[in-house]
Formats: structure tokens, sequence, C-alpha cells
């Protein structure tokens, strides 16, 4: 159950990787992470973290925006979107770039869904 994750900070705004996450990170692990205001998500369920345990994880980690990776189809990115509840906004962007400041992050916790390829 190794997986490493990535924290790096570009003008004030802390943005966290997940990687190929597969267990809840404990609450040393959220406290080792720090501040975050950006996490990238793997969200497929099942190559990586169920989708139960992910929010539970994306809760705890308590991010303005998640950006959701990793998953393999419109099918799987929808199964997880509809279980987060009301708990999260969902925002779906036409363009696959974001400028991010940490002035303008959301107030309410929000999913930024970018396009594929």
């Amino acid at each position: 159950e190794a997986n490493s994750m990535f924290v790096f900070e570009v003008a004030g705004v802390c943005i966290a990787h997940l990687g190929h996450l597969h267990h809840v990170l404990t609450q040393d692990h959220i406290e080792a992470l720090g501040r975050i205001d950006v996490v990238l998500a793997p969200v497929d369920g099942s190559y990586t973290l169920d989708i139960d345990g992910m929010r539970e994880t994306l809760k705890a980690i308590n991010a303005p925006l998640v950006i959701p990776m990793h998953y393999f189809s419109a099918w799987g990115l929808d199964r997880f979107l509809s279980r987060l509840g009301e708990e999260y906004a969902v925002v779906r962007q036409t363009s696959p770039t974001v400028m991010l400041a940490r002035e303008t992050l959301p107030t309410k916790p929000t999913v930024l869904v970018l396009p594929g390829r």
C-alpha cells in the first residue's frame, strides 16, 4: 500500500497530487500534508481508492478545490461526482487550463472537471 504524494506551492497556492492512492489517509497523514488549497485526486474507484474512501479522504483534507484525475470514462467520472452529494459544487470547464490564485479559490468546496483528451 505504498504511495507517493506530492505537495507543492506555487504563488501561494498549495497543491497536493495524491498519486495512485489505495488507502484512506490517517489523521497523521492529513496533518503532515498541512494546508491544501487544490487536490488532484484519482477517482476511478477501482485501480485506486474506492469512491467512498476517496470522498472520506477529500473531506478530511478539506481543500477548497478538487480536480479529479485518473478516470477512464465519462461513466467513471459521473459515478464519482454522483457520490459526492451536495457537499461539493461541480464546475465543468471547457478549457483544459485554469488560472488559480489563493484569494479567488471557491468558498464552498468545489470539484473542477477539466476536459480530457
